[in-house]
């Protein structure tokens, strides 16, 4: 009697299959480890940015910081029966002229000195007198919209013109205005500085003894309060 062998083949399916899946559950675990590497992402980018500043024109003591009531004191008068002139000095150490370009034109500026209107005068509690009247070189009251003589003189050019806080700029290309004088309807404000197209882009400067004259009329009364304010205006070419 011949015995048959029994056959083998579904012990072989079993273990088999038990392999296949045992490489499955492998490679599950494999793609799933890859998958959460490849998610982290540790760099982070920062943006950053810097704008151009505003073109300006302040009076700043030594420290570059703004002054709250700037002024300049005339030499003083005494009463007298001719026509007189008296002089100040406008920007010093502790009350400069400062313009600053940071950035702000690339084609040049220019900063003027002029009363707040041209029909200003300087003002007391008794009679006034002009700022701006060239009659007689400001000694009489001329055809002007007053009744008042005298007249202003602004010379910028023995003045000293300097950098500043700016480690690296210069001056060049900056020029200090001439000797002029106010006169009504014909020069209503009086340059102090100018910055070419040459000049820094980034900088700023400060200027220091622009010489003021004043011509005052005869018999003008006795007075301590005479004022006038003086505006500095800075402009784009």
């Amino acid at each position: 009697m011949v015995k048959r062998k029994k056959s083998t083949k579904n012990g072989f399916l079993k273990a088999n299959s038990l392999t296949v899946l045992t490489l499955v559950l492998v490679s599950l675990v494999m793609v799933g480890t890859t998958t959460y590497y490849i998610a982290v992402n540790s760099t982070s980018n920062f943006t950053q940015t810097i704008n151009a500043g505003t073109l300006s024109v302040d009076i700043v003591d030594g420290s570059y910081a703004a002054v709250a009531s700037p002024s300049v004191t005339m030499s003083s008068a005494t009463f007298s029966f001719a026509c007189q002139t008296t002089t100040g000095t406008f920007g010093s150490a502790t009350e400069q002229i400062y313009v600053q370009n940071p950035d702000a034109t690339d084609n040049g500026w220019s900063v003027t000195l002029a009363a707040s209107a041209p029909t200003d005068v300087w003002d007391s509690a008794g009679t006034d007198f002009d700022f701006n009247d060239p009659t007689s070189s400001g000694c009489t009251d001329g055809a002007d919209t007053d009744s008042f003589g005298g007249q202003m003189t602004v010379d910028p050019s023995g003045g000293t013109l300097a950098a500043g806080q700016c480690a690296s700029c210069t001056t060049t290309n900056v020029t200090k205005g001439s000797s002029a004088s106010f006169s009504e309807g014909s020069v209503d404000s009086i340059t102090l500085l100018t910055g070419a197209a040459g000049s820094d882009d980034i900088g700023d400067w400060t200027l220091q003894g622009v010489s003021i004259s004043q011509t005052i009329p005869a018999e003008q009364p006795a007075a301590s309060d005479y004022d006038i304010n003086m505006t500095l205006t800075i402009a784009a070419s």
